[in-house]
This record gives structure tokens, C-alpha cells and sequence, in this order.
């Protein structure tokens, strides 16, 4: 770096990233040297800086200071530590920070992230419980379905509606299937009335037995809720959770059973014997009431009558719930899908914006080399290939960032053909060979039949074998160690293996070495360079191809990779 520049200028974001950052849901921001000089911060970190919950020196509490100290002076991250809260107040800050090193000042700058660990776990306790609530509808509708097939008419019924009931878990189609239930007397019919999530009431359309009175009926929806800008207060049965039958001369008690005198003039117009509320209950939670209106000069319901009704609002209740947990588990759904594809169109926006100035750092370095700048002694030289060959690394890791992108988000293209997998792997050893020499190790390719022919995309099945080479020579011991390919047909499968000497990979590490960004080394010292895509990207290129890549590791005797691909049909073209 030019010692006249600015150090708060070191820190370069492009104008894309800077806009990811800026809107990210957690705190970000960059420091610079011993004093911690803030250089960078997206509007979270700087808003809770406004509000005092964050600081760089000064009081305990929130001070970032300590944090940043021994990170600068240890060179190593620090991660997940939850900052001191105001006295009397809990934690809520989760703070990481790690060192920038990327650049000769690497040392001197950190980077911060702070989460919000009440938000983080509060997420995580509504999925369980979203997880949980609609594992027991589904346990609790399938005893009552098993139940009621061995029951009286009443328990037919009751099976019936739960199979109405379960057939979706769609908000709308489920409040519509529950507002056309009725009791088995005939002219029954019933006012729905729900608790949205905003607390306000809101009554289903109603549906009556008579077209005649459809009209009036209609009028009872316009009746309720309460007019706009009056409080939501719900009526007298949805404060209880017991039914409630009232006849036509109950006197008041029949006003607040209706929902008014108004409400009540209607169904005197309708017609009607006598009304039966029965709640809409979940976890001991009143959802709303269901009013059964019996036809006028009825008889009041019965026992059986009621006791009917209150399963029939059980069921409907916990559909009701059920309804509306899969909607926000849906939403949640929606959302955590949404950052994915804000994570993958980051990972693409990044990597593109990082290619051009590595590629100006590679042509550059070309020119010095020439000897266009002026004469270049040996040890120059030798420095400029340390250059270009960190150059090419970087490119190399961007562009398996890019083929990650490509894939999750089905860009790549596939060109599939006739690939003599035998020619592949000698194509790829001798690309490979100077790596392998440089590591002291042998390289042995296995005879095969000239038949063993794959249906695939050459360039993907080279990709393909390329990553399992170089993991293996990444991961075997230095001098002396073998890495052996081969392939044959097994039925319809042709294969191609590739093993190694090396230390071997844990059993229970088999499914997690194929996940993006893992490596078998915890820490990053250890770390063998790349991103940890290599394997992620050949399984799924391999899989988009009809394929697979599995692994056979024994610990210390080494690994086998195994690539599948389909043979080529019968009656494909040459």
C-alpha cells in the first residue's frame, strides 16, 4: 500500500457489496489498527451505537474494546461472545470478531459482527413450537378419525368432518369448510365467528338452509365485527369456555348471545327456536364461537346435541389452529428461502466484483515480469510468482464460488455425450502430475476395458475428477503416498475411483464432508486451502448428471471416492 493513502481507505467495498452490507440483519462494521478507529458500518451498527448499546471505549457496558484487544493481539477470531448488558437488564448482544487477512495490514484491522440473541432464540422456540403444535393436530385427528369409525351415527358424523377438516391445511379452504358444518337436526344451520391474530372478530359468511333467507342471513355478516375504530371486545361467549344455550324468551341473556339487539332483530326475522354457543378453544385459548341456530318451534337442543357440538368445535378449533400455524410456518418457510437466494445472489455479486481487480493484480504482475517497468532481478522474479501464484488461488476459489451459485441456484448448463471415462482420468493425471510430483507422491492409473463409456458432460465429468484428485493430494502425507484411479462398468453404472494413502476420513464425518464450506480441519491453521465446495459441487454435478460421489474411508489407510455415472444407452448416437 502507498504509505501516503488514508488507512480508512484500505478497506475498499464495491458499491454492490456495500449495499448487501448496509442491509444485512446484523450489525456489521470494520476497525483500524491499536485504536480501533471505526473505518466502516453498515445503519444496524450505527443505530445501536446512537442508542448507547454499542460503543468503543468508555463504560462496560456494551464496550467493544476488550474484545477488539485481544483479537488484535492474539491475530485469531473471536466468536460468540455476549456483551456485558446495562445493570438490571439481560444480555442481548452476541458479539464475533476476527482479523482482516487479505492484505500487508491485515494485522491492524478487524472485522465486527453483533447479533440479537433474544431474537435468535426466540425464532428458534416459535419453529419448535409451530413443529410441535402441528405434529399433535395431526396425532390428535387421527385418533378421533380411528374412533369415530367405530362409533353411532354421532361419531360418524364426527369422522366425517374431520376428514373434511384435514383434507388441507389452506387457512381460507379450511374456515370455509367450518363454516358450512351443521348439527344432524334438520334446518340447523350456524354462525362462525374467528379471533384473528390482531385480536379482532371476524365472522365467516354465513350459509343458510333456506335461499329464501340467504338475504337475511347476509345482513348478520354485515352486523359484525364492530364498526370501524371501535375496540375489538369479544362478546360474552368468546370470554367463556363452556357452550351456552339460550332460547327465543331467555330476555337479555339471548341480546348477548346474538352480538346485539340488532343481530338479534335479524334472527327474529329469520326465524329461529333457540341458539347454541359453543367456544372455539385451543391450549386453553378462546379462537372464536360457534353459533348453531335451531329452526323456529324447535325443541332446545339436547345433551347429545351439545356434546356433539362442543367435538365438532374442538375439531374445528385445532383445524382452525393448525390452518394458521402452517400459514406462518409457510411464511417462515417463504422467508428463510428469501435468504438463501439473497445469500447465493451475494455470493455471485461478490465474486464477480472480486474477479476483475485479481485479474488487473494477474496482467500486471505479467507486465512486471516482462520486464516493462524496467529490469527485474531474480529475487523479483521469485516474489512476482508468489504474486500470481496467490493470484491464481484466489481466481481458482472464486470461480468454485461461482460454480456453487451456478448449481444451487440451476444455472449450470449440461451438454451430455458419450465420455470414455478411461481417457478422462489419463486427460486429468497428466494435468495433475507436476502437483503430484511436487508432493513426493505416485500416481498410478489402473488398466480398464476400452468399453467403459459414460452418458454425461465431458467437461463436468473432468471438473469432476479433477476435484477428487486434488483432494487427494491435498489430504495425503507428503512423500511416499500413493493416489491410484481407475474405472470400470458395473451393469449399467460406469465407474471411477480414486484412492489415497492418506489419513482417512471419521466415519461420522462421511455425510458431512459433501456439505458446502466444510473441511476436515477444525481450525485454520490447519485448514489445506480452498473453500470446502470441492466435493459439495462434484456430488452435485454428479447427481444433476444422473449420478452420484461416495466415499469408503478406513482411519489410517486412506479414502476411496467413487464417481457414478449412467453407461451409454442403446441406440445412442456415436
Amino acid at each position: 500500500m502507498d504509505q501516503s493513502e488514508d488507512p480508512k481507505e484500505v478497506l475498499i467495498v464495491s458499491a454492490s457489496v456495500g449495499r448487501h452490507l448496509a442491509l444485512a440483519p446484523v450489525a456489521f462494521a470494520v476497525t483500524e489498527g491499536p485504536a480501533h478507529t471505526l473505518v466502516y458500518a453498515n445503519a444496524l451498527f450505527r443505530n445501536l451505537q446512537a442508542a448507547g448499546l454499542l460503543h468503543i471505549g468508555g463504560p462496560p457496558d456494551g464496550d467493544l474494546t476488550p474484545l477488539l484487544n485481544g483479537a488484535l493481539r492474539s491475530g485469531e477470531t473471536v466468536r460468540d461472545v455476549i456483551l456485558e448488558p446495562p445493570t438490571g437488564q439481560p444480555a442481548m448482544w452476541s458479539c464475533s470478531v476476527w482479523p482482516v487477512a487479505d492484505s500487508p495490514r491485515a494485522s491492524k484491522r478487524l472485522v465486527i459482527e453483533v447479533r440479537d440473541v433474544v431474537l435468535v432464540a426466540g425464532a428458534k422456540e416459535r419453529q419448535r413450537a409451530i413443529a410441535e403444535q402441528l405434529l399433535l393436530g395431526a396425532l390428535r385427528e387421527q385418533d378421533a378419525t380411528a374412533d369415530a369409525t367405530q362409533a353411532s351415527e354421532r361419531s360418524q358424523r364426527l369422522a366425517a368432518a374431520s376428514h373434511d377438516l384435514s383434507r388441507s391445511l389452506d387457512e381460507r379452504t379450511t374456515r370455509d369448510t367450518v363454516r358450512r358444518l351443521t348439527l344432524p337436526r334438520p334446518g340447523t344451520w350456524c354462525m362462525v365467528d374467528v379471533v384473528e391474530s390482531n385480536g379482532a372478530i371476524h365472522r365467516l359468511s354465513v350459509i343458510h338452509p333456506d335461499p329464501a333467507k340467504q338475504e337475511l342471513a347476509r345482513l348478520l355478516e354485515e352486523e359484525w365485527p364492530s364498526k370501524l375504530g371501535e375496540p375489538a371486545e369479544p362478546a360474552a361467549a368468546l370470554r367463556v369456555e363452556q357452550p351456552l344455550v339460550v332460547s327465543a324468551d331467555s330476555g337479555p341473556a339471548l341480546a348477548l348471545a346474538a352480538h346485539g339487539e340488532a343481530n338479534l332483530r335479524i334472527l327474529r326475522e329469520i326465524g329461529f327456536g333457540s341458539l347454541l354457543v359453543v367456544p372455539l378453544v385451543v391450549r386453553a385459548r378462546v379462537q372464536g364461537a360457534i353459533t348453531f341456530v335451531s329452526r323456529d318451534g324447535d325443541p332446545p337442543f339436547s345433551s347429545v346435541e351439545i356434546g356433539l357440538a362442543k367435538d365438532l368445535a374442538a375439531r374445528c378449533a385445532m383445524a382452525l389452529d393448525n390452518a394458521r400455524l402452517y400459514r406462518e410456518a409457510d411464511s417462515l418457510r417463504l422467508a428463510a428461502e428469501a435468504a438463501n437466494q439473497s445469500k447465493s445472489e451475494f455470493l455471485g455479486t461478490m465474486s464477480h466484483e472480486l474477479r476483475t481487480p485479481l485479474n488487473v493484480i494477474g496482467g500486471f504482475t505479467e507486465l512486471i515480469e516482462m520486464g516493462l517497468e524496467g529490469p527485474v532481478s531474480k529475487k523479483q522474479r521469485g516474489a512476482l510468482a508468489r504474486i500470481k501464484a496467490s493470484q491464481q488461488q484466489l481466481l481458482a476459489l472464486i470461480t468454485e464460488i461461482l460454480n456453487f451459485v451456478r448449481i444451487e441456484s440451476g444455472r449450470m448448463e449440461y451438454h451430455v455425450g458419450r465420455v470414455p471415462v478411461a481417457q478422462a482420468l489419463a486427460d486429468v493425471a497428466d494435468m495433475l502430475r507436476g502437483a503430484v510430483k511436487e508432493k513426493g507422491l505416485a500416481l498410478v492409473i489402473s488398466p480398464s476395458d476400452g468399453d467403459v463409456v459414460a452418458w454425461a458432460d465431458p467437461d463436468r465429468v473432468r471438473q469432476i475428477l479433477v476435484n477428487l484428485v486434488m483432494n487427494a493430494v491435498k489430504y495425503t502425507p507428503p512423500g511416499g503416498g500413493t493416489i491410484t484411479v481407475s474405472c470400470a462398468t458395473v451393469a449399467d453404472t460406469v465407474v471411477a475411483r480414486v484412492a489415497d494413502t492418506g489419513p482417512g476420513i471419521p466415519a461420522e464425518r462421511h455425510g458431512a464432508i459433501f456439505e458446502p464450506f466444510v473441511q476436515l480441519s477444525a481450525g485454520l491453521a490447519d485448514r489445506r486451502g480452498g473453500v470446502g465446495l470441492g466435493l459439495p459441487i462434484s456430488r452435485d454435478l454428479a447427481r444433476a448428471m444422473s449420478g452420484d460421489v461416495t466415499v469408503e474411508s478406513t482411519m489410517g489407510l486412506g479414502s476411496c471416492f467413487t464417481l457414478a455415472l449412467p453407461r451409454v444407452p442403446q441406440g445412442a448416437a456415436p
